[in-house]
């Protein structure tokens, strides 16, 4: 999925909330606050130039974090749209120093397993599922869940 206006579409209240709760340090979210609070933009038409206007939804446009934050926000959407659901491609994997050997991966010891629900970049988003029902059924939990953010 490419989703359209990505970065102008993260609640910044919802964002501060977030935050913390992935881990980022009190102190930084309280930077990336200030880095984002009083925000105005202007509208140039024509070479008319509005007034100045509040932006208070959004991430700023080219700025080096904006991706990690939108990937927070939507980290945090498709946990609350998939709390209930295992959709996913189920990866089998080892860490130890034969990882290219594949005789040894076939080897059922000091393999462990994953699922992989989505892969996301930037304002991108792969969800993995194996069957076409499954698909559906990511996409309408999706669809659900995004209105509430």
């Amino acid at each position: 999925m490419d989703l359209k206006k990505a970065f102008d579409t993260v609640n910044r209240d919802g964002l501060w909330k977030v935050m913390p709760k992935f881990g980022c340090p009190e102190r930084l979210t309280h930077m990336v606050h200030q880095l984002h609070d009083g925000m105005t933009a202007r509208v140039t038409d024509n070479g008319t130039v509005s007034e100045a206007f509040a932006v208070t939804n959004g991430v700023k446009q080219g700025c080096v974090h904006a991706p990690a934050l939108f990937n927070l926000m939507f980290s945090a959407m498709l946990m609350d749209a998939y709390r209930d659901e295992l959709p996913g491609i189920c990866i089998a994997y080892r860490t130890d120093r034969h990882l290219l050997n594949s005789r040894r991966m076939q080897a059922s010891t000091r393999v462990s397993t994953t699922t992989v629900h989505d892969l996301l970049f930037a304002d991108d988003c792969a969800l993995n599922t194996v069957t076409e029902e499954d698909m559906q059924r990511s996409m309408n939990l999706f669809a659900a869940v995004s209105a509430d953010f």
